[in-house]
This record gives C-alpha cells, structure tokens and sequence, in this order.
C-alpha cells in the first residue's frame, strides 16, 4: 500500500514588508559590488533584519539567528542603477508583544527596525516615532498572556556583530561611500564611514576606572540602564558584569527614583568603558557601585 503523501501547508501571509538595500558610491554606481566584501554586507544585513525580526516578534533577544516561526525572509535579485536589492519580510502571526491587529501593519514594524538599527549604529538617543510603537514601550505591564517589548539597548549590542558585516565594503579606498536601509518610500537608516567606526569597536578596557553619574534609565529585565556620567557630561549606556554583585542592583533603582524626584541620586562605579574604533564610549560594564557621599 502506497504511503499517503504528506502535504506542506504554505504560509499564509497576513502582511508582507519590503526593507531596500541600496548602496552608492564608488562600484556601487555601476551597479557591482566588491565580490567577498559585498557578499559578507549581504550576509551581515539579512542576519541583522532576522535578529530583529524575531526580537519583534518574541520580545526576545538571541546572539544568533534562529529559526523563525510566523514569519520568514526572502531576498529579490539586484536591480540596475545603483546596487539595489530587497530583503521581504512575511508575518503570518501578530508579534507575542501586542495584541493589537497594528502590530503587523507596515508603519510599527518599520520604526522598530529603524529605532534598532539607529540605537545599533551610534544614536543612541533613537526612540519610536509611531503612537503603536510608542504605547508599546510605554506600558507598565504586557496584556494578559503577553511578552514585554525588548530592550532596545539589549538589542543594538547584539546587532552590532551582524552589522560590522554589513559595512565591509564601505571605506575611504572607494569600493562603496554608503549604504541606505529603507522602505520602499521612505529611507530609515543610513550606514557610512561614521556608522563603520562605531559598529567596529575595539577591545574592552581592561582597566578599571571610578565615574560619577546618576541613573535615567533601568530595565528590570534586562538589567541595561541608561547613566548620565558626570565626567562625560553625557548619557550612556551601562549594564553589569560579569563580576557584578545582584545585591547591588536596587543601588540602580535608588538612583533612578532619585533622578525622577529630584532626591540623592549619585552613585560612584567602578566600570570597563567599550568604545568604538576610533576610542568614542559606547558603553560601561558595570562591576560594582555604592552610594556618592552626600555633598
């Protein structure tokens, strides 16, 4: 007797959104990219849309690309003029963030991928735009049943890696000036020498040095904060070490309800600075903190 033979059922497609990838300059303008390095930028773009698809879509952050399950990503060939090609992105079920039918709808998604890919390429100041998006990460508690959106700090470091990839054939010897990520109307991000310089970052330091700073920011799940360092008169993002003790984090909270109440707020840290290429902070490793003396 004849096996009955199985039937895939095809993916139905409730909604489906093109990201252009566009690069200029140089090749580019004639339409070729540089074999090796254009094919890595491929690469490290498709697998940096997929990280933040599925962290749409599960509220969940991984450092590799897993299989999707209620969505997919297909590449369309180049196209002439300069080097053109799209990445489409099909959802077949709403985001385990939000229960709302606008969660698969083009503008949401958009200013996800635009706010992780900006947070993950150096401005770090890159917040929603989009009152579905903005809702989202302004509410206190997830619907019944429902995942908190992720952090977009948590996010952009790990899109980093995938990113690096995607600016390889950008330089100063000319093979490609820029590359611009987008929507088949509106462009969202655009990736060049200044964007390299901060995707590739250098060492961690290995010393340890003491800053000064309030907490602006804290996300109890993922435990990255955002701090105003004193000595840098800026904001910057922090998260702890390895090394650092958990007895410490209500030192965070403290902090912060100080920064949002006008109280004592200050804490003195021992940190590792990351920085980018060209030595700018992007971020502090947390390894212990306590309390500034009251002045």
């Amino acid at each position: 007797m004849e096996k009955p033979q199985r039937i895939d059922k095809p993916m139905v497609a409730l909604s489906e959104h093109r990201i252009k990838i566009r690069y200029t300059g140089g090749l580019a303008d004639e339409n070729v990219l540089p074999g090796y390095d254009g094919a890595t930028s491929i690469d490290g773009i498709t697998r940096a849309l997929h990280l933040a698809t599925h962290a749409y879509m599960t509220g969940e952050v991984t450092t590799r690309a897993p299989a999707m399950k209620g969505a997919s990503i297909h590449i369309k060939p180049a196209r002439q003029g300069s080097f053109l090609f799209e990445l489409i992105v099909l959802m077949e079920t709403y985001p385990a963030t939000s229960t709302a039918a606008v969660a698969i709808g083009a503008p949401m998604f958009y200013d996800f991928i635009k706010t992780a890919f900006k947070r993950a390429t150096g401005c770090l100041d890159a917040e929603p735009e989009t009152a579905s998006l903005k809702k989202l990460y302004q509410r206190k508690e997830p619907p019944p049943l429902k995942k908190p959106p992720v952090d977009f700090d948590e996010l952009s470091e790990i899109l980093e890696g995938s990113l690096q990839d995607a600016h390889r054939p950008i330089g100063d010897e000319g093979t490609i000036t820029s590359m611009s990520i987008g929507t088949p109307r509106t462009e969202l991000v655009t990736f060049n020498l200044e964007t390299k310089d901060w995707v590739n970052t250098q060492e961690e330091s290995i010393g340890l040095e003491v800053v000064r700073g309030n907490v602006t920011r804290y996300n109890s799940l993922s435990r990255n904060a955002r701090v105003f360092v004193d000595q840098f008169n800026r904001v910057i993002p922090i998260r702890p070490d390895g090394d650092f003790s958990i007895g410490n984090l209500p030192l965070l909270t403290w902090s912060l309800h100080g920064s949002n109440t006008g109280t004592r707020n200050k804490l003195d840290m021992r940190v590792r600075r990351v920085s980018s290429a060209s030595g700018k902070v992007k971020r502090l490793l947390l390894v212990d903190c306590q309390r500034a003396p009251e002045q």
